[in-house]
């Protein structure tokens, strides 16, 4: 594979992964149209491994408190001590309580999210489902922050993740939509938006591990770093811009491009 190529499939991961227009649809019509052929399993999840690092860049000071939490529920359980630590466990087990439902709608309809990335048309009608998704939910503007997130706020918007593995239907833009409807601020919405897709992303990776045991050689180590340091660079400038049309209620804008592409796909696909 050559560079020009890694470089094209790291961009589009980066930008497609975290801007609320489908990454998986984006892959499925291109790989229909273009003739673009899967990157490997290996070159695959340094692609993802590229977006998690993204995400750990932008909210690093998240990442650091969650992980003091973890840490400090282990050695210290009843709190005496870590009590400064109290609200990044309490969003610890939020974004676990968030995880459950993503994992149980992988794990149980693997197969049918699998067929449905053989057909362009069903993507088509996802993506325009993400476009309707996104203009009921580009002005609303809620006023819970995140210590007034609750479990069952957590399981929507993780159900919405769990839905939007389905190739069409954004991950970032439906657990937005979600966290809006829920009456989150913009802020917090974003923010619990991209630290849940932390442990999606991961367990995507892992569900590829035995796959990646067999293709390790296929891809030269240089061509895995290029790929990590092109998709963690264009995503963390994907996740700024996202915040900041998010701010100005602005995801009508990335609307307009789904219903456009779905429409034109059902039309000519």
């Amino acid at each position: 594979m050559t560079i020009g190529a890694i470089i094209l499939l790291a961009t589009v991961q980066g930008l497609t992964e975290f801007l609320p227009i489908s990454s998986s649809g984006h892959l499925v019509l291109a790989q229909h149209l273009l003739g673009v052929a899967s990157p490997g399993v290996s070159l695959e999840v340094a692609l993802h491994l590229g977006t998690l690092l993204s995400v750990i860049i932008v909210f690093f000071a998240d990442i650091m408190g969650l992980a003091r939490a973890a840490i400090s529920m282990l050695l210290d359980p009843s709190n005496r001590r870590s009590k400064s630590l109290l609200p990044y466990r309490r969003l610890l087990l939020l974004l676990i309580v968030g995880s459950v439902p993503t994992g149980l709608i992988g794990f149980f309809f693997a197969d049918t999210f699998e067929f449905l990335f053989s057909s362009p048309r069903f993507v088509g009608y996802a993506l325009i489902g993400t476009g309707i998704i996104l203009s009921v939910s580009s002005k609303k503007q809620g006023r819970r922050t995140l210590p007034k997130v609750t479990f069952v706020d957590a399981l929507w918007v993780g159900l919405a993740q769990g839905l939007a593995i389905t190739p069409g239907i954004s991950r970032s833009g439906t657990t937005i939509a979600a966290g809006l409807w829920r009456d989150f601020d913009r802020d917090t919405a974003t923010r619990f938006s991209f630290l849940l897709s932390l442990p999606a992303i991961l367990g995507a990776a892992a569900l590829k591990t035995p796959e990646l045991l067999t293709d390790y050689a296929a891809h030269p180590l240089w061509q895995v770093i290029v790929g990590i340091a092109i998709s963690a660079l264009v995503g963390v400038v994907a996740i700024k811009y996202l915040v900041a049309m998010l701010k100005r209620g602005k995801l009508r804008y990335f609307a307009y491009y789904t219903l456009l592409v779905g429409t034109l796909t059902i039309l000519f696909i």
